[in-house]
């Protein structure tokens, strides 16, 4: 029998999406009668969002610290000058002021409050799919920038 599982996020809905950011891989499956969880149906989703909607703007700042900091310690490693265990630490500092930003971030149920009251009518994040989701808050900050 062949399991029915998500292969879009134009399919997937937006409860589901959340629960296997969290790491409940069985809800990439239509049907949560199988236990089994697979991390290889949930990358065919997650790689859908990434040719769709792209990397984050966090996680390309993220990258590009940690790309800065790498080549930081490279340096340090091969002059063994200790000014760049200083700019270590300042790339560090970036690091741990990224972070705080990016847990301040609303939910994803607190933005759909906000959402539903933008567009009058109330979004069950059940029904909404990751796609229109993402659409819809796109829109959202098109409008309020």
């Amino acid at each position: 029998m062949q399991e029915k599982v998500y292969k879009s996020i134009d399919d997937m809905p937006l409860y589901n999406w959340q629960k296997c950011l969290e790491g409940d891989l069985r809800y990439v499956r239509e049907d949560l009668k199988d236990l089994k969880t697979n991390k290889e149906d949930f990358d065919v989703v997650y790689d859908d969002y990434i040719s769709k909607r792209g990397l984050g703007k966090e996680y390309k700042q993220y990258l590009d610290i940690i790309k800065k900091r790498a080549l930081i310690q490279c340096d340090y490693l091969i002059t063994k000058d200790r000014f760049k265990l200083t700019l270590i630490e300042v790339e560090d500092a970036k690091l741990e002021g990224l972070k705080k930003n990016t847990n301040q971030q609303s939910s994803i149920q607190q933005a759909l409050i906000y959402l539903s009251k933008w567009l009058g009518y109330r979004l069950d994040w059940k029904q909404i799919t990751v796609s229109e989701y993402y659409l819809i808050l796109d829109e959202y900050s098109k409008q309020n920038n």
